[in-house]
């Protein structure tokens, strides 16, 4: 180095400073500068889940955490709606604004009618649309107070700005019988009835295509039995189980459904749209017309049936080792029911029936085997009950009470598993693009926020790594206490949501690498999808669409999602109409969450959450204290936890948002 070189150094460093590439320290040193580079604004996308105090989360198409949006970065969106935000914090804390609604979620609401001073509004009858909806004088002609009537809406609510629109339907009053039945109906479009044609072109071709089975393999010899519940009408599927030397032979017999129902006849249009049948509790919505559900698809006993049929073959400990379909004949020897099985099972029930007694037992064995292999590798098993109801003559709610799960339930289940499972397997290996059941792993800080939650519940559920049988350990801490109804739900929610699609990432809660629906297509469409394939690879069919795969299997996706919430919103309508019934009835409760609102609280005899305002605990002033998450009395010293047990009365029922709030007995 010469001694120009230290000016020549002094006067690059001088001129990089000037251009701002370098900083010139005080110490005489130099760093990169600390600017602030204009980034382009990040934006996602995804639907929002409104809460009724305004504000919203996204849940961001892709998966991983929801974004909170505050209530003044809604920008007019609504429950469900499609939108952009562009991603923002405050606090440090990530937060979203909506900056465009890409799609709207409704365009009708149902509500309760309300007259004031002469100006008529409607009182949406959910918590997710929190504006009133002002409605035209024409379309307000005889609409009392509380009528229930259906809204069209022609501008939607915005901030402080309610909601306008039109009554296109009166679904009767407040108080009717069952008046429930037709909001969540009408809520989610699902029809009852059949158009004429579909009826027409069923009674035109379904005999005819049972005279006509083509060729089958006979099954009739076989001893073979549907097992359901009692109530059931449509028996999708049927077993035989043999034993051999070696092992044993499954076989799950499924309704060929596909034989009677071809694409882009007018009874598969419309089990396309309607994607699945729905259920409530005095009646069902089923996705076939009833000559086909009920009748000719249905196994009924000692009725020749057309099926598709999966014949699976185990060793001696349950363990896989070969699989054949088959286009068959069977004839059902007898209609079981769970509690019946569960009932000869345990020596309470005597079957007469040699041979049927011997299938029980066969099957009772055989699925022993196959749970134990399942669990071994990380089956999720959230076996909840069911809510069940008994019904007067009206309709009405006389009793709630949790559904009971028997070993007979299980049986079936792991039975229909394994043969979707195969068939999956089988569709994946032979056709160019299949119909996957698949479920995503779990986000893993949804499942952090789980284990704060079982923390405090006295828990310790620690999941190290996202895997089924990580997942599967939490499951049994939670199933083992005492929370199992309360925390069971929330590991649930911790989930990815299952969906039918062509690509195949595998299903994260049966541990299973490839799997599909095939064991319902009397109440499925994906199922009858599935069917096809099968009869195009095995059977020389020719069951080709004009829908393709992808678009059937998010329209599947959709429909099933769309059952799943009517099927929830009639369970707390009747749930609530009967507290209703009840409100001088003490009732045993468990807190399951604190805040500054007061207590969250769950009712185990009613399956039904509620909430406990602050003001409504009497006797003292009570606070809540967030570090140590309780809520105190300030004189008494009285406190409330998560977990604790507390007795509660019905202080007052929203019926409108299907809410109820309690007091401290």
């Amino acid at each position: 180095m010469t001694q120009e070189d230290p000016k020549l150094l002094k006067a690059e460093l001088k001129e990089l400073t000037r251009k701002r590439r370098i900083k010139a320290n005080r110490n005489g040193t130099y760093s990169a500068p600390q600017t602030r580079e204009k980034e382009e604004t990040k934006t996602l996308s995804g639907k929002v889940d409104l809460h009724p105090d305004g504000y919203g989360f996204l849940t961001v198409d892709g998966g991983g955490r929801d974004l909170f949006i505050p209530r003044n970065k809604m920008g007019g969106a609504l429950h469900g709606d499609r939108v952009k935000v562009s991603l923002e914090s405050f606090r440090g804390k990530p937060e979203g604004k909506v900056i465009e609604i890409t799609e709207r979620s409704v365009q009708q609401i149902i509500g309760r009618a309300e007259n004031l001073a002469g100006i008529l509004r409607v009182v949406p009858m959910t918590k997710k649309f929190n504006s009133y909806i002002y409605v035209s004088a024409a379309s307000a002609k005889g609409i009392e107070n509380d009528d229930v009537v259906m809204v069209e809406l022609t501008s939607y609510p915005d901030g402080q700005k309610a909601g306008r629109g039109q009554i296109t339907k009166r679904l009767g009053k407040l108080t009717d019988p069952r008046i429930e039945d037709l909001i969540v109906l009408n809520r989610y479009g699902i029809v009852r009835e059949y158009p004429q044609d579909v009826e027409k072109y069923v009674e035109s071709v379904a005999q005819k295509l049972l005279k006509e089975p083509g060729k089958r393999t006979d099954f009739r010899e076989l001893t073979t039995v549907t097992i359901d519940g009692e109530t059931a009408k449509d028996f999708d599927d049927a077993i035989s189980v043999d034993v051999t030397d070696s092992g044993y032979v499954l076989y799950v017999h499924i309704a060929d459904v596909s034989h009677f129902v071809h694409p882009e006849t007018p009874v598969d249009k419309e089990a396309f749209a309607r994607g699945t049948s729905f259920y409530f509790p005095e009646f069902a919505v089923p996705m076939l017309p009833e000559m086909l559900s009920n009748n000719l698809c249905s196994l009924r006993p000692n009725e020749e049936k057309l099926t598709l049929t999966a014949k699976i073959t185990y060793d001696e400990k349950g363990h896989r080792k070969r699989t054949d379909l088959y286009r068959s004949i069977i004839k059902s020897n007898k209609r079981l029911t769970y509690t019946y099985v569960q009932g000869v099972i345990d020596g309470k029930e005597t079957e007469d029936n040699k041979d049927v007694l011997q299938l029980i037992k066969d099957s009772e064995r055989l699925a022993l085997l196959i749970m134990k292999r399942r669990k071994k590798e990380g089956m999720l098993d959230f076996d909840f009950p069911e809510t069940e109801f008994d019904l007067d003559k009206n309709g009405e709610v006389t009793a709630v009470r949790a559904s009971e799960r028997h070993l007979s339930h299980r049986i079936i289940e792991h039975f229909m598993i394994e043969a979707n499972e195969v068939v999956s397997e089988f569709l994946e290996k032979n056709v160019d693009k299949s119909v996957y059941r698949i479920h995503d792993k779990p986000d893993p800080l949804k499942l952090k926020d789980f284990s704060s939650l079982a923390e405090s519940f006295g828990l310790a559920v620690v999941i190290k790594e996202v895997t089924p049988k990580e997942v599967a350990k939490a499951s049994d801490i939670v199933s083992a206490s005492p929370y199992g109804d309360i925390l069971g739900p929330a590991l649930v929610r911790t989930m990815a949501k299952a969906e039918y699609n062509s690509n195949n990432i595998g299903h994260f809660g049966l541990a299973s690498e490839s799997y599909t629906h095939f064991t319902s297509p009397i109440r499925r469409y994906p199922d009858l999808m599935v069917h096809r394939l099968i009869c195009n690879r095995l059977f020389s069919a020719h069951y080709n669409s004009a829908t393709d795969i992808d678009t059937a299997c998010q329209k599947s996706t959709e429909n099933e999602q769309r059952a799943e919430n009517a099927e929830r919103d009639i369970e707390r309508f009747k749930k609530i109409k009967y507290l209703m019934k009840h409100m001088d009835e003490p009732f045993a409760a468990i807190i399951t969450s604190v805040g500054p609102f007061g207590l969250s609280v769950y009712l185990p005899t009613l399956m039904l959450k509620g909430t406990v305002t602050l003001e409504s605990i009497q006797g003292d002033v009570y606070q809540y204290i967030k570090k140590a998450e309780l809520v105190k009395g300030r004189r008494t010293g009285v406190m409330y936890r998560a977990a604790d047990p507390i007795e509660v009365m019905a202080e007052r029922i929203d019926f409108d948002i299907q809410e109820a709030y309690f007091y401290p007995v």
